[in-house]
C-alpha cells in the first residue's frame, strides 16, 4: 500500500463513525418528516420544505463523502475525482435550496437566520473543493480540514432537524385549538 493509501486508510474509523452517524440522523429526520406528511406537503410550508430539504442535503453529503473514504487502497485520481463531483452537485443543490428557501422564507426564517443556515453548509463545501484540489495533487494534509467540515455539517443539519421538529409541530397545535373552540358546549 503507498503513503497515499495508506494516510487515507487512517481516516477509516472516523469515517466509518461519521457515515454511521449520520445516516442514523437521516434516517429519524425521514422518520419525523413521514409521520407529519400532512403538514410538510401542504402549500403554506414551502419554506418548511425547504428547510428539509438542506438538511437532507446534508446528512447525504456526509455519508457520501465518508463512503469515498471507506473505499480500499485510494488513490489520488480515485478520491478527488468523487470528491470534486459529489461537492459540485451538493453546491448546486444547496444554492437551489437557498433561493427556495429565500422565494418562501415566511416564517421558519429571517434574513440573517436564512443566510447563516445556507452559509454554513456553503462554506463547509468550499473547504471541500480546496481538499480535493489537493487530493488530486496527491496531498493529504489537507484531509485534517474534514474534521471541522464534518462537525460544522452535523451540527448545522441537526440543528435545522430540530427546528424543523419544533415548526411541523406548530400547525398542528393551530389547528387542534381551533377545532376545540370551534364546538359547541356541551
Amino acid at each position: 500500500m503507498n503513503a497515499f493509501a495508506q494516510a487515507v486508510a487512517n481516516w477509516h474509523d472516523f469515517y466509518h463513525v461519521v457515515s454511521d452517524a449520520a445516516a442514523a440522523l437521516m434516517g429519524l429526520l425521514f422518520v419525523s418528516l413521514s409521520l407529519n406528511a400532512d403538514v410538510i406537503t401542504r402549500k403554506v410550508n414551502a419554506d418548511l420544505r425547504a428547510l428539509a430539504a438542506q438538511t437532507f442535503t446534508s446528512f447525504i453529503c456526509l455519508v457520501m463523502f465518508a463512503v469515498l473514504f471507506l473505499i480500499p487502497d485510494q488513490g489520488p485520481l480515485g478520491l478527488g475525482i468523487p470528491m470534486l463531483g459529489i461537492d459540485m452537485i451538493v453546491l448546486y443543490v444547496t444554492v437551489g435550496h437557498f433561493r427556495q428557501a429565500f422565494q418562501n422564507r415566511a416564517r421558519a426564517w429571517g434574513n440573517n437566520r436564512l443566510i447563516l443556515r445556507f452559509a454554513i453548509p456553503v462554506a463547509c463545501l468550499v473547504t471541500i473543493f480546496v481538499v480535493a484540489i489537493t487530493v488530486l495533487l496527491g496531498q493529504t494534509n489537507g484531509l485534517y480540514w474534514f474534521v471541522p467540515v464534518t462537525i460544522l455539517l452535523i451540527w448545522d443539519a441537526s440543528l435545522n432537524a430540530w427546528d424543523l421538529l419544533l415548526r411541523l409541530r406548530e400547525p398542528r397545535r393551530e389547528s387542534k385549538a381551533k377545532v376545540q373552540t370551534d364546538k359547541p358546549p356541551t
